[in-house]
């Protein structure tokens, strides 16, 4: 059977599953360039179509990942959604409405009805002008996450959380995956809940972009004291017995009249160190209760809340829980695959790969680069050439194999550096045009885990993503200062040969130069750009940055011909 699984909200994709394997994903932000797209995702549908070798009259069923959210007015008129995410923030009377609606729609029935039949409608007819004229059903947001959580998870049975601002009218489930694959439904809590714009709020009143910028928040609370405004953080959001507290009156959370107001003439790094304190605290009691009542220790997690890699680090912490797997496409990116996945009727299954976006073959490669007039040579090995270069303290940008699925870069659109440089995050963001508080992540080699991390023992599985920060030993903090953070923590990938070879060989011969098993790796993209997806992305971002070497597929890049 084959299933095509799509979402058109933020972040939109498309992903194919085939007989119950998800065998190709990716969001349209890749391919039309613009940051966590929202869009019907056209251009994602035919690329992953394209990968698979399937005509569009070939998939059996497609499956829509949002029944209403994105609501029937706002895919009919996508430039207004698209307007109204940018101009009107996480204070606008449209995002106060438009929660308002979700909510009432939900527990009304009949409107939630009437919305989500009318966007099937025209879902319908976007598919049958792409050539698809299978079935189409609508999948709940929330049940997509759960789905993409549990079955791409190590576990068979597991209790599987899902957390973000608000799908569908939620903003929280909580289920348990069965080994057939069902997910029985404890518990959901709607989007009144004042987890739904309460990260985001906050990032909009540090100056930064809401639903793109939170992590900069939580890298810049590591520098502020928790506990000058954590009394008055916990006015708004707690967690007790297992249920977040309600968002209230609207008026009481206005930018200038209510309780955020309190916050301008406050010191940023306390805002963000008291408002990343209190989410953990609600959320880890919210886990920790339901670990608890359902006597279940493996936790499954995703949605946006789940980004956050200072949270998920407590979360694997908490006494009752004994082991945790993060969705490496957490946020909305990867409602897509739940989608599918679940319609498939999949079973719970490793997630062979990451790697699950377009491949360049040597040929188009090597055609990119001498349309670019590229100065290249082909060395004997790619990785002691890369290892060599890092040795010298040189920056390299890598490009190879397929496209990582997710936020993270995971070794195939990556740029490397030595790990020993703690300036690094300054003059490397400053030459890629970022502003980012966070340092860079780590890439190690699973041999040396245990030697740089504290407590991989429960987590091991979502380390290979970049979904979680650990405590450094002495040997990390000696030897990688460039990738440890201030709070003595980092956010690895523990790298293993059978999920990416190439990254792996660059390790261990950057190790046998060094002694080092650590390199930092950051993303491959100028600021405010997604991810690069293309050799010609890849050649556009490196003579942007001004990088001396690029190591593109089997090639070395040295500069341009004039």
């Amino acid at each position: 059977m084959r299933v095509l699984g799509i979402s058109d909200n933020h972040n939109a994709g498309a992903a194919l599953v085939v007989d119950g394997e998800l065998r190709f994903a990716l969001n349209e932000e890749r391919i039309i360039r613009r940051k966590n797209a929202l869009a019907f995702p056209t251009n994602a549908i035919a690329e992953v179509l394209r990968l698979g070798g399937l005509r569009p009259s070939e998939i059996d069923l497609v499956c829509v990942a949002g029944e209403i959210t994105p609501s029937f007015l706002l895919r009919s008129l996508p430039a207004l959604h698209q307007g109204a995410k940018n101009q009107s923030g996480q204070f606008g009377l449209l995002f106060t409405a438009y929660t308002y609606f979700q909510v009432l729609a939900r527990a009304w029935h009949l409107p939630y009805a009437i919305d989500r039949a009318l966007s099937q409608q025209l879902l319908t007819r976007r598919l049958r002008a792409l050539g698809l004229r299978c079935a189409v059903r609508m999948r709940d947001h929330h049940t997509a996450h759960a789905q993409a959580a549990f079955l791409c998870g190590p576990f068979q049975k597991a209790l599987v959380i899902t957390a973000d601002a608000m799908g569908d009218g939620v903003t929280a489930t909580v289920s348990i995956g069965h080994p057939d694959g069902h997910l029985e439904a404890l518990f959901e809590q709607s989007g009144l809940a004042a987890l739904n714009p309460y990260y985001s709020r906050v990032t909009e009143i540090l100056g930064f972009i809401p639903n793109r910028h939170e992590g900069k928040v939580t890298g810049l609370a590591a520098y502020g004291d928790p506990n000058r405004l954590g009394a008055h953080f916990r006015r708004t959001l707690t967690s007790r017995n297992g249920r977040f507290s309600n968002l209230g009156n609207p008026l009481r959370h206005s930018r200038h009249f209510g309780w955020y107001r309190h916050l301008y003439d406050q010191s940023k790094e306390d805002v963000a160190a008291a408002c990343q304190d209190v989410l953990e605290d609600a959320v880890t009691e919210f886990v920790d209760y339901w670990v608890r009542r359902s006597g279940l220790a493996d936790v499954c997690l995703a949605g946006g809340i789940f980004e956050n890699v200072k949270l998920n680090q407590r979360v694997r912490e908490l006494d009752s829980v004994s082991r945790v797997s993060i969705f490496p496409n957490m946020s909305d990116g990867g409602l897509a695959a739940g989608a599918a996945l679940g319609e498939a009727g999949a079973k719970p299954k490793p997630l062979p790969t990451v790697y699950l976006g377009t491949s360049y073959t040597d040929e188009e490669i090597k055609a990119a680069l001498d349309e670019a007039r590229a100065i290249y040579t082909k060395p004997k090995s790619i990785a002691d050439a890369v290892a060599e270069l890092l040795v010298q303290r040189k920056v390299v940008p890598r490009f190879v194999g397929g496209m990582e699925y997710g936020p993270r870069a995971l070794g195939n659109r990556t740029i490397y550096f030595r790990p020993d440089d703690p300036s690094v995050n300054d003059w490397l963001n400053d030459r890629l045009g970022r502003s980012e508080f966070m340092p860079f992540a780590p890439a190690v080699l699973d041999t040396a885990a245990d030697r740089c991390f504290v407590g991989m023992g429960g987590a091991r599985f979502s380390a290979r993503y970049m979904n979680m920060c650990f405590d450094c030993t002495e040997f990390m903090r000696r030897v990688a200062a460039g990738c440890v953070h201030i709070d003595g923590t980092a956010r690895p990938q523990i790298v293993r040969r059978e999920d990416n070879p190439d990254m792996y060989a660059i390790l261990q011969a950057y190790e046998k130069r060094t002694g080092v098993p650590v390199l930092i790796n950051t993303s491959f993209n100028m600021h405010e750009e997604p991810i690069v997806m293309t050799p010609h992305d890849a050649l556009r971002a490196y003579f942007a940055a001004g990088f001396t070497y690029l190591a593109i597929g089997p090639y070395l890049v040295s500069g341009k011909r004039q």
